[in-house]
């Protein structure tokens, strides 16, 4: 005994309306449930790969976390900085890399040692553009009664010395602090 029952669904890949002839149709057309399936057997196999990659990825940093020193290949994928990066720390001084020959080395204590001094010093650093509040503050003209300099020779000094300035309202103003030491005055505490 066959079934005369019509439901309206809604396709699970057009998401067109259409008119199924049983409960557990999902697809308006043959096309649409070929497109899907094709669909999401290239999902599987993305996710399979993705999956594959990470547990590379994965092993691979546990190869580089055993080891106490690093080609310089080996440096970038361990510290995620570039080539050009690495080779500018050990211009600076600031990233030992050692030649052996035509190897290049970079010791792990060396890395670790560099790293931990870019977190202490981004901990300690006070941000040098904060604001030091006006009580703390010359404005421009105070400056120069003060220091009974020129508006342009100030200006050139403030611009020459890179010295920040901060407008609040109609003044501009800058840090006592940083005007006293150009002008080699004693600070007033």
């Amino acid at each position: 005994m066959s079934s005369n029952i019509r439901i309206i669904r809604i396709c699970q890949f057009c998401y067109k309306e259409f008119t199924a002839k049983t409960t557990k149709t999902k697809f308006c057309s043959l096309s649409c449930a070929s497109k899907s399936y094709k669909r999401d057997k290239k999902e599987k196999l993305k996710e399979v790969a993705r999956e594959e990659r990470e547990a590379l990825k994965s092993s691979r940093k546990g190869f580089l976390e055993k080891l106490d020193f690093f080609t310089i290949d080996q440096a970038v994928e361990y510290t995620g900085f570039s080539r050009r990066t690495l080779y500018r720390l050990n211009a600076k001084s600031e990233l030992e890399i050692v030649k052996n020959g035509y190897r290049s080395i970079i010791y792990r204590s060396a890395i670790e040692q560099f790293l931990e001094s870019l977190n202490t010093a981004g901990q300690n650093k006070q941000d040098p553009n904060s604001f030091p509040g006006i009580e703390n503050c010359y404005t421009i003209g105070e400056a120069q009664k003060r220091f009974n300099v020129s508006p342009a020779a100030l200006y050139n000094m403030i611009q020459s010395q890179g010295i920040k300035k901060y407008c609040i309202g109609k003044f501009v103003h800058v840090a006592q602090s940083d005007l006293d030491l150009l002008f080699n005055v004693e600070s007033h505490g």
